[in-house]
């Protein structure tokens, strides 16, 4: 199997991608480096300086790699900055995802596993489990929320599998000091 990790030069990105080659696992790292870190990026993967959001330049990796999987990490994260500037949301966790789908169906990937957030359930006071309802009541959430029912629906009509994980605060150290 290859694996595309969209991403890979941000925290949880990198840790991925680290895992993957610790298991002998081939893979290949597009980040935009927006806000991800060159210093983060696998020496041990492939690296493309690509926006998730550039289709064209996607399915070339795509084809390319034989890419079998995505795991898409990538996203604008800051609920105060999304409530600030809304459109930069919608345009990077939205309009960038459907583009990257539309790649997904052109080249008949098979799996995705996509990078969500808790947020998508709201201001909760209790602990949720997968199918609470989901009342996002900020930007960010709304947007990661969209994003769940673009991949949901995708799913279902470009039949590949797909994963949603939901986190909350994503801590911890990499036992080998590497991030």
């Amino acid at each position: 199997m290859s694996i595309l990790v969209i991403g890979g030069a941000g925290y949880i990105g990198s840790q991925i991608s680290f895992m993957l080659s610790d298991n002998n696992i081939k893979h290949t790292v597009i980040d935009n480096l927006s806000t991800g870190n060159k210093k983060l990026i696998n020496p041990k993967a492939n690296f493309f300086k690509v926006d998730y959001g550039n289709k064209k330049q996607v399915v070339k990796i795509l084809k390319k790699k034989k890419i079998d999987c995505i795991i898409h990490l990538a996203a604008s994260i800051s609920v105060p900055e999304s409530m600030r500037n809304p459109v930069k949301y919608y345009d990077n966790n939205v309009i960038n995802l459907i583009n990257l789908l539309d790649a997904v169906d052109e080249t008949k990937l098979k799996f995705f596993l996509f990078s969500s957030t808790a947020s998508v359930f709201g201001d909760v006071k209790k602990i949720v489990s997968e199918n609470d309802f989901k009342n996002p009541n900020n930007v960010y959430g709304k947007t990661k929320h969209i994003g769940e029912d673009l991949i949901k629906y995708s799913a279902k009509n470009t039949n590949f599998n797909y994963a949603i994980l939901r986190y909350f605060n994503v801590v911890g150290a990499d036992e080998k000091n590497r991030t």
